[in-house]
């Protein structure tokens, strides 16, 4: 039989605020899910030039868990889908040509950005508890970092622009797929230290795009949260 509402009209959204309870409590796991992400990073480092499909598969399997944790359900379904085909692509496929090589990475930003927009909106979002607001925003700002090395990554693999490291390492290595994480975290935290060096136009405006990001998310977190009345 179906609640009513105080007016004894059926009222579908009764359950919502134990259903949004429900999902607020997750705000841990979604941050402990990033952390993981980005710690088993030296774990899989190697010395490669392209991200192993361990850690692909990994760093999708999280952001899924993530949309699933909010409340998405049908969202996650569709980005379990798309995820089984860059999986799969960089499982079972080794391109040579740069552009088809790309079609895994793209596949993998799209999640990662639907993922990282719904806990942005979940850490802005009017009725959230204050910690499960700064789990989320923390979380969001980890994955953050993820998505921009995907882009400079994209960048790079296309030819759109060019990173280089110090003349020290010229001739001894290549750019790895390590250095885009590390450059991307040292951007997006404006601590400036890294391996890389962006050159051209496109590198240097994700690089400009991910120094903002850095600086106003966390600000515009903190204003969100002292704005608002605390939520038991």
């Amino acid at each position: 039989m179906r609640q009513r509402n105080v007016f004894g009209q059926p009222g579908a959204h009764v359950q919502q605020p134990e259903r949004q309870a429900r999902i607020h409590r997750h705000g841990s796991m979604i941050f402990l899910g990033q952390i993981l992400v980005l710690g088993s990073v030296p774990i899989f480092d190697l010395g490669q030039n392209r991200a192993p499909p361990l850690f692909v598969i990994i760093s999708l399997s999280v952001a899924i868990a993530t949309t699933w944790s909010l409340g998405y359900q049908r969202l996650t379904y569709t980005l379990a889908g798309i995820s089984s085909v860059a999986c799969g692509w960089t499982v079972f496929f080794r391109p040579v040509e740069s552009g088809v090589r790309s079609a895994p990475l793209l596949i993998f930003l799209v999640v990662m950005l639907f993922c990282s927009y719904l806990c942005i909106r979940q850490a802005y979002k009017a009725g959230v508890a204050s910690a499960q607001r700064i789990y989320c925003g923390v979380a969001s700002f980890v994955m953050l970092g993820m998505v921009f090395a995907g882009i400079h990554c994209l960048v790079h693999a296309c030819g759109l622009g060019e990173y280089r490291l110090p003349l020290e390492f010229e001739g001894i290595r290549n750019v790895r797929w390590v250095d885009f994480i590390w450059f991307s975290y040292a951007t997006l935290t404006t601590a400036g230290y890294s391996d890389l060096v962006p050159v051209g136009s496109f590198s240097l405006t994700v690089s400009t795009f991910e120094g903002l990001c850095g600086i106003l998310l966390p600000a515009t977190l903190i204003a969100r949260i002292a704005s608002l009345p605390a939520s038991k």
